[in-house]
Order: C-alpha cells, then structure tokens, then sequence
C-alpha cells in the first residue's frame, strides 16, 4: 500500500476559514516539489551503500542547481564527468564536495578547485579571461599520484603561460604590467596550500555534520558519487536537474489549480513521497476509504518507522514487506527533516489531504 511505483493524485484542499495567497500557494508548490526530490535523493544514497558504496564517496556540493539553466549541456553526454579537457570545468563549476565522511581525494579536488578560483579571479580582472581548461585538466591528472602542491604548480605554470602569451600579441607590450600579474598569480600558491590544509583538518572532525548542514540548507542540492577508479564524480540526481526536472519518472507534475474560495491544488506523485504523503493522511487527515481495515492496522505509528519502511523498501511501500533493508543513521536524520517540512505544509489546521491511485479518478484537467 501507497508504494512508489504507484501514480496517486493528491489534493490539498485549504480549509473554509483559510483562504491561500497566491504567496502561499507557490510556497506550497515549491515545498513539495523540494521535499519530493530529497526523498527521491536518500532512497538513492541508502540503496547505494546497502549496494557497498562507502560513505566517504557520496557527496553533496555546496551549490544548489539553478532553475533557469536546463544543464542540457552538462547531460547530454551522461552524468559522470571524468577530469579531461571537456569535463573539467563542468566538475569544477558544480562547487565544493562535501563528503558524508572524510575523503582525502575529494580534499585534493577541492584544493585543486580553489586555487583554480583564486588564479581565475585574478586573469579575470587584469586580462578579462579565464584560464584555459588544458592547464586545469593537466594538473588534475598529477593530483592523486603526486601531491597537491605538483598540481598546484603545474596550474600555475599554465596560467603564467597565459599571460605571457596574452602579453606577446601586443606590439608593445606594457612587462611592466605583465610581470605584476605574474607575481601576483604566484603569491597565491602559498596561502592557498595553508588555508587548504587547515580546512582539511576541520573537514577530517566535522564531515558528516556539514553533509547534513548542506543537504539541508539547498532547496535543490546536487549529490553525487565519487569513483576512485578514474577519479570520476557521477551526479545521482540528474534527472532532476536535466530541462528542470520535465523527463524525470519521480517529478512532482502540477496537475490543477482552482483559485475558488476554497483554493485547490491536484498533483500527479509516484516514488518515496508516495508512502510519506500516505503516512501524513493516515495521522493526521481523514482516512481514504481505499484502504482496507488490515491496512490500517500496519500502518507505521511513528516517524522512525514509517522512514525505515518507505526508505528500507526496494517499492517505497509505507508496509513493512518483510523485506526492508537497513537504513543508514545518517540518511534516517536528513529524512526525519525532510518529514519536518511535509508536515508543514501539510498541516491539516491549513489544508486537508486527499489521495487516490490516478487509475482510479476520473477529475478533468482545465
């Protein structure tokens, strides 16, 4: 019962006395479609390290994914990016990873990351261009048979070789200027290998801490795997991000609005918010008259369950089958908070909840 691979229509109905601002609704909206794709996320993750993927190679960017870009380019090609010439910037331009526990290649890839801003910034505002990607794909390829400050050299190399080469297109070129750039791009490598060396050290004692602060903060974070064979990244969440989300099969669809006294908002769901939008009803609304009286009785009577049996299920079902799986501490944490924020916008003092399998409805779409 209420399973993922089951389509249900669900209604949110606000109550008589509470009419939704148009403020109101979109934040509804944006809610469900937030907590849809985090519990779409950590069924991912739980599957993987049941799946033996270790901790240490799952990771969060300290990024959000934009609305407005459709990342068609970053996808179209698949969702594992390895360090070469053409992938190097787009690894580069998802942000900082946050591993669930200490990893020390994913240290380098942010140390490597870092001193690339720092050189670009500076290209950026004396030559008003970037640093080639050649130079930044050649020093990630030393980063992890040889030591961060090879890689940090090899960058800066490439990007000294820029600069000369910038400056001997000019008939007369100001050396001046040139040799300034220079030093400054070279005064960069020592602070930024201390800096990087410190963070590593609070990274190694707050790790998992800062996964969850991060996983929480973002609306729309990007979560990914890190494949030491290859020293690749791999973004679970793809489809989320790829045309917005339009052709992923776990994507909250907006089925209708009616703006009359009271407001009524239809949404098409499948996957894990199926059982957790099942659960709600069940504790909190009047029950569907779907579900038969056996049902009822195994319906979870608590928080941590209901999250073991939806997350630990292969079908997402809110029933334990007997056949749950374990659920990692830290992925039952991130979901009770995901749990926190349905229930907000859920709460039956604002709307009331409805659900009914799409097979079974018959409600035009205007």
């Amino acid at each position: 019962m209420y399973t993922s691979d089951e389509k249900y229509e669900v209604i949110l109905n606000s109550v008589a006395d509470i009419n939704m601002s148009n403020w109101q609704i979109t934040k509804t909206l944006d809610t469900m479609t937030m907590v849809n794709n985090k519990f779409v996320i950590l069924s991912i993750i739980n599957n993987l390290l049941n799946e033996g993927v270790n901790k240490k190679d799952i990771f969060v960017t300290d990024k959000s994914f934009l609305i407005s870009t459709n990342y068609k380019t970053y996808f179209e090609k698949g969702n594992r990016f390895f360090g070469g010439q053409n992938d190097i910037v787009k690894m580069y331009s998802l942000g900082r990873l946050i591993s669930m526990e200490p990893n020390e290649d994913i240290y380098k890839i942010n140390c490597l990351f870092e001193f690339y801003k720092k050189l670009n910034s500076i290209t950026n505002k004396y030559l008003k261009c970037r640093i080639r990607s050649i130079y930044l794909s050649d020093s990630f390829s030393v980063l992890f048979n040889g030591s961060v400050e090879q890689a940090y050299e090899i960058l800066l190399d490439g990007a000294k070789e820029q600069v000369y080469d910038v400056f001997e297109r000019y008939i007369s070129p100001d050396t001046k200027r040139r040799d300034m750039i220079i030093t400054n791009l070279e005064s960069q490598k020592e602070p930024c290998l201390r800096k990087n060396r410190n963070r590593f050290e609070k990274i190694m004692r707050e790790s998992s801490k800062k996964f969850a602060y991060t996983y929480n903060r973002f609306d729309r974070p990007i979560v990914g795997i890190y494949h030491q064979d290859g020293h690749s990244i791999e973004i679970i969440n793809a489809d989320q991000m790829y045309k917005n989300g339009e052709e992923s099969d776990t994507q909250i669809k907006l089925k209708q609005i009616t703006k009359n006294s009271p407001v009524a908002i239809a949404l098409l769901v499948t996957g894990p918010m199926v059982g957790f939008l099942g659960y709600l009803l069940y504790r909190e609304h009047k029950v569907n008259n779907q579900m038969d009286e056996q049902d009822i009785f195994d319906i979870p009577q608590d928080d941590e369950v209901a999250i073991s049996n939806i997350i630990g299920n292969d079908d997402g079902n809110l029933i334990d089958s007997g056949n749950v799986r374990e659920v990692d501490s830290q992925v039952k944490e991130l979901a009770q908070c995901n749990l926190n924020k349905l229930e907000i916008v859920t709460n039956k003092r604002v709307v009331h909840l409805e659900m009914n399998i799409e097979s079974k409805i018959d409600i035009a779409v205007k």
